[in-house]
């Protein structure tokens, strides 16, 4: 009997032809996009956004480190980073960036000055914001951490991203694309209702990592800090 296939062959042919080989047996989410293409669709979607905000785990220097920082594209920020070395508190507000930092953090950056004078800097830093402009060339590490545009670079080859399935990420439907590399396997979440954002991006092997975007267009909380609770950097010589 070869009448079925001759059938399914000549309907494939007609279909391909009407449809320009991209419609009869496309399904799901982003039917006529490859993986790549919707991997890069959701992060054009990320920097689309007025702002958002960034948590998870990551690596840095071969050593972990937790965040949660809320962004603007006009690049004021909030947020926390915390790891083996310490924690910081990070605003960027304007042309200033301030930093409050726990004790751990300040000892780890002063491990080759004299105990002495890594006291008393200690003992004035430790706990207060520190502010400084962010053109400063000490502050610039800071201040890229709330260049949205910086945080997404990463995200920005898809290469070889395959579709895989349906799943849920905080209630909100999305597609998983993954991509298979040396060191691992790359996970991305998107969004398949709404706008189609990277809603959770992850990475295994040594130096896993997974991080999660949230509050899209949600105003950042960048207030300056003031009073006595501020050391200016530039005062102290």
């Amino acid at each position: 009997m070869r009448t079925a296939p001759r059938f399914a062959a000549t309907a494939a042919l007609a279909c391909a032809a009407a449809l320009g080989l991209t419609g009869c047996f496309a399904s799901g989410p982003y039917a006529d996009l490859s993986g790549s293409e919707v991997a890069d669709k959701s992060v054009d979607a990320l920097r689309g956004a007025s702002s958002l905000t960034v948590s998870g785990k990551v690596w840095d220097a071969g050593k972990p480190l937790e965040l949660s920082m809320a962004v603007s594209k006009a690049g004021d920020c909030r947020g926390t980073i915390a790891g083996q070395e310490g924690s910081f508190e990070l605003i960027r507000n304007g042309e200033f960036v301030y930093i409050k930092a726990d004790e751990p953090f300040y000892r780890s950056q002063m491990k080759d000055l004299p105990k002495a004078e890594a006291d008393g800097a200690v003992k004035m830093l430790a706990g207060h914001w520190l502010k400084s402009k962010a053109s400063d060339a000490d502050s610039k590490e800071l201040a890229s951490l709330c260049d949205l545009d910086e945080l997404l670079k990463d995200f920005d080859d898809s290469k070889g991203a395959e579709k895989g399935e349906v799943t849920s990420v905080d209630g909100q439907k999305a597609l998983t694309l993954t991509t298979k590399t040396d060191e691992g396997t790359e996970t991305l979440l998107v969004a398949t209702e709404g706008k189609p954002y990277l809603l959770k991006a992850g990475v295994t092997g040594k130096e896993p990592a997974e991080i999660s975007f949230t509050d899209f267009d949600k105003p950042v909380q960048a207030e300056a800090p003031a009073g006595k609770d501020v050391i200016d950097a530039d005062q102290l010589g």
